[in-house]
């Protein structure tokens, strides 16, 4: 390999002349989709009072209804906010991309969605490359019992080599089971 791009000067100039360009088109050309959702069910309704006395609260919009909303991000802004009043589904999914997103895309768009069953859907898709348009899904998140604290595993018996007698008093084998779910190797 040659010693000239290890060089600061020679690397600034390699991405400032070439690689930045290129990445100012391409992240103009993303499109992040996702969607959110509220449920007013969730009001809470008890609550402490004086003795002898009822608790009363106040609800907004006591409807009870789940309202959801959806939009694309893209390097520059927010594209085709949309608000619903009901949950998301593949009928609801597919209107929003007919009337609201597809407008806004451009042929060589890149549409980044996640993997909910409802954008795994055909008409999505050919909506989508009928405007041009590639669709990527993001790769599945790990499922199971506290994958959150998968991190918190690798510290701990990084402490636990290096002698924290605290830690080797717990016994290993539900640990190393989780870790073996979460298909970790010891």
């Amino acid at each position: 390999m040659a010693s000239e791009p290890q060089r600061p000067g020679i690397a600034r100039e390699l991405w400032t002349g070439r690689r930045r360009p290129f990445f100012n088109k391409a992240l103009a050309r993303l499109v992040f989709i996702d969607e959110t959702s509220t449920n007013a069910k969730l009001t809470k309704r008890s609550g402490w009072s004086a003795r002898g006395q009822r608790h009363r609260t106040y609800s907004p919009f006591g409807s009870w209804k789940s309202q959801t909303f959806i939009a694309g991000l893209r390097s520059h802004g927010m594209v085709a906010p949309w608000i619903i009043d009901r949950p998301m589904n593949a009928c609801i999914f597919e209107a929003w991309i007919d009337t609201q997103l597809a407008p806004t895309l451009s042929p060589g768009d890149v549409v980044i969605l996640d993997n909910v069953t409802f954008h795994k859907s055909e008409r999505a898709q050919e909506l989508l490359k009928a405007k041009g348009t590639w669709m990527l899904f993001l790769p599945p998140h790990k499922s199971g019992p506290q994958s959150h604290r998968d991190g918190f595993f690798k510290a701990q018996d990084a402490a636990a080599k290096a002698g924290g007698p605290q830690l080797r008093r717990h016994h290993p084998r539900p640990r190393r089971n989780l870790q073996s779910h979460l298909r970790y190797r010891m």
